[in-house]
């Protein structure tokens, strides 16, 4: 999934077992698909939303970006793992 006008915001991607986030500016991270529990968004700022992936009682990983796009990314994110 392209995040942003034209993918200018990073890409998710889902492949063997892992989902992975990487901004064109260097923000990344790479998480078990089996280990993700549940993904949330916090509003961290005006228009500015944090997603945060949780598995096993702990959060795995976050990054920063407009709200519009953590949710649209949280809803992706959800929709793949409860397949």
């Amino acid at each position: 999934m392209k995040i942003g006008l034209l993918g200018a915001g990073g890409t998710l991607k889902i492949k063997d077992g892992f989902l992975s986030f990487q901004h064109p500016y260097g923000k990344t991270f790479r998480v078990m698909v089996s280990d993700i529990e549940t993904v949330v968004v916090d509003v961290v700022g005006l228009g500015q939303g944090e997603l945060k992936i949780i598995g096993h009682g702990a959060e795995l990983a976050k990054t920063k970006m407009p709200i519009a796009w953590a949710n649209k990314c949280q809803e992706w994110i959800l929709s793949m793992i409860k397949k």
